[in-house]
């Protein structure tokens, strides 16, 4: 599978980061080891759907904050695009569930604000593909999805 960044997700990431000391330090080890441990099928087959479409979905994956030993459900939420016809899935949005920065939940507009930016980024070729097995290391900042 291809993984790929939208600006909103690295602002995010780079946001719960940049303070140690509110203890989201261990995200990008999170985010890797949850998507390095799930099947393609199950990635794309989740029953975390928040909007379901015939050639993609939106998906919200509970994710453990192993830095605060914070279980899936009070951990960090994993917003993400996933092609059905493709190999792509588009990493959109990260946020905890508690904490400092912690939000309960997104409303329905901010899915739809993050979709379209996805697709505005993959128009302009601004979508960051990003390598799983390497901390989220880029691999090219002009990707183009499809």
């Amino acid at each position: 599978m291809k993984f790929y960044t939208t600006s909103t997700f690295r602002q995010t990431l780079t946001s719960l980061t940049k303070k140690p000391k509110e203890g989201y330090n261990s995200v990008v080890k999170d985010i890797c080891k949850a998507l390095l441990s799930m099947e393609p099928n199950i990635i794309r087959e989740t029953n975390d759907r928040i909007k379901q479409f015939e050639d993609f979905r939106i998906v919200k994956l509970r994710l453990p904050n192993s830095g605060q030993h914070l279980s899936r459900p009070d951990g960090f939420r994993l917003i993400y695009y996933v092609s059905l016809i493709s190999d792509d899935v588009t990493l959109l949005r990260i946020y905890p569930k508690r904490g400092p920065q912690g939000i309960v939940d997104l409303v329905d507009e901010e899915y739809d604000r993050l979709l379209l930016e996805m697709v505005t980024e993959n128009n302009n070729k601004t979508l960051h593909q990003v390598d799983i097995n390497n901390s989220l290391a880029e691999l090219d900042t002009q990707a183009n999805m499809f």
